[in-house]
């Protein structure tokens, strides 16, 4: 889990505070921390968007907090556990995160959903298929690709021949019958940097004064 902390300088308004009360001081102060959190995680749901293309919306629903209280006031700003995985490379660097998988999946010939990726349980249907064969072709110019590939029907041609029907395509410079429809690829570093620290504190430093004086404000009118 992702957790975010940002430090900001409220003595004088907490002086303020201490003038009202103790009790009060915490109620606000706690409120007005959660509601900068709050502030923080809608703003890091838009910049998912600003960062990636066509998001899905589980990543877009990546984030959490944890709200302040009178005993404990500290308010976070989280990923959520598996969110966190995928989206951690994006924001320190590194080599992008592929779970339990040896290889990213990337699509060549086959559709992919709205946002771009494979169909959930794609990989399995092909594999049942009596066409696709999963593994490693040698192509004449020596260069080795690892993936899933269809093969081509065979029957009677336009001649009277028997073999491969329809016409060849290409992978790199070399015509074949085989189709490439995915193709596995080691992971990659991230070429995208996904700035999460650095809008969460511009945020805090644009907001917290006026959160707290708001908080402030709401406390003396419900201790009238």
């Amino acid at each position: 889990m992702l957790n975010i902390g940002i430090n900001f300088d409220l003595k004088p308004l907490h002086r303020a505070l201490l003038d009202f009360g103790n009790k009060q001081v915490k109620f606000a102060a706690a409120d007005a921390l959660t509601k900068l959190a709050k502030g923080v995680s809608e703003l890091e749901t838009t910049t998912v968007s600003d960062t990636f293309d066509s998001p899905t919306p589980f990543t877009q629903k990546g984030f959490r907090i944890v709200p302040a209280t009178k005993d404990a006031l500290a308010s976070f700003v989280m990923a959520k556990d598996i969110q966190a995985q995928y989206l951690a490379p994006y924001i320190f660097g590194g080599p992008r995160f592929i779970g339990n998988k040896r290889a990213m999946l990337v699509p060549k010939q086959v559709g992919v959903n709205q946002y771009g990726n494979l169909p959930r349980n794609k990989l399995a249907s092909l594999k049942g298929r009596k066409d696709i064969f999963v593994g490693v072709v040698k192509l004449r110019t020596g260069e080795t690709i690892n993936g899933v590939w269809q093969r081509p029907s065979a029957g009677v041609r336009r001649d009277g021949a028997r073999g491969t029907k329809g016409a060849l395509g290409k992978i790199g410079n070399v015509r074949t019958g085989l189709k490439l429809l995915i193709r596995f690829e080691d992971t990659t570093e991230t070429s995208k940097r996904f700035p999460f620290f650095e809008r969460a504190e511009d945020y805090v430093r644009r907001h917290a004064r006026a959160e707290f004086e708001a908080a402030l404000t709401r406390a003396l009118a419900s201790a009238r």
